[in-house]
């Protein structure tokens, strides 16, 4: 980033930032945070650099996923980023395995605000992050960029703006969690495995049995795939169906000119099935391709 579009940044707020509403951050400090999410967590906390942006998923005892977060390692805490309507759930589930660790958890309401902004002003590579005066620069995977920056900067308000950004992320293959799929899946379903977001290598975490099992065994017979749809965005956790019967989950849906586009774990035995939402059966949905590969 140069020092023009810092300058520009830092004196002026974030002028060419859009505020994302339905992203939310948590904020955790303390001496122990590291080492704290470290066994909360399926990323590698020992990988964790400022130089990126990494994405992991939170779990039950029983593996299944919570949430998915984006983790950023700051100057003065790690934020996760994620939706905003699983922040209080995240920050309340986190606290209760604190216990005697020195550690602080709270929401960064108030504190940061989120926003898109034009990729042109990114640090490269794609997922490379760049701390500067209290902001947070991000080359999101989508290919846009993604600041946090602190909340009394000023920020444009964009109503559609949320809705674009789900669709980017869709198009992507980017799982999120939201209430209605708390706990419905398991971290490989969303194919964090196949975007760096699960170690398997590390030591204990919650739900490390069930995930690392499912690994080993290769036994991934649930994928996130991405559809269109000629219908309205269903919502998360509605049910996929194959001639009556359930096939599978929606994981994110977003709107389109066409109708919508969607994430949904799909039984793989039932991926090159007929496919429709559930109490929709005159519309099909179309397979798309995602950008990577997707194995069972």
């Amino acid at each position: 980033m140069n020092n023009q579009t810092d300058q520009r940044v830092t004196d002026q707020g974030v002028p060419a930032a859009r505020r994302l509403n339905a992203l939310g951050t948590i904020v955790v400090t303390g001496s122990d945070a590291q080492s704290f999410l470290q066994g909360q967590l399926s990323f590698d906390m020992s990988r964790l650099t400022p130089d990126y942006v990494e994405v992991a998923s939170i779990n039950s005892a029983q593996g299944r996923v919570q949430a998915v977060a984006w983790l950023l390692q700051r100057h003065d805490a790690i934020v996760m980023i994620l939706p905003a309507t699983m922040i209080d759930t995240v920050i309340g589930r986190l606290r209760k395995f604190v216990l005697r660790a020195k550690v602080n958890i709270d929401s960064g309401h108030g504190q940061l605000s989120v926003g898109s902004v034009d990729s042109s002003t990114m640090p490269q590579p794609t997922r490379g992050h760049l701390e500067r005066d209290g902001l947070s620069l991000i080359h999101w995977p989508t290919g846009s960029g993604l600041v946090l920056a602190p909340a009394h900067m000023p920020m444009q308000a964009d109503a559609s703006n949320s809705d674009a950004w789900r669709l980017e992320n869709i198009r992507a293959g980017l799982p999120a969690v939201y209430p209605q799929t708390h706990e419905a899946f398991i971290a490989q379903m969303l194919n964090l495995d196949l975007l760096q977001g699960i170690s398997f290598e590390k030591g204990c975490y919650t739900g490390q049995e069930i995930i690392a099992r499912m690994h080993f065994r290769g036994q991934v017979k649930r994928r996130m795939l991405r559809f269109a749809f000629a219908g309205h965005a269903p919502a998360p956790g509605a049910r996929v169906v194959s001639e009556g019967n359930h096939a599978g989950d929606i994981v994110d849906a977003a709107a389109t000119s066409s109708g919508s586009e969607l994430l949904a774990v799909i039984n793989l035995t039932q991926a090159d099935t007929p496919l429709a939402i559930d109490g929709e059966p005159g519309q099909l949905l179309q397979r798309l391709p995602l950008p990577y590969e997707v194995k069972g």
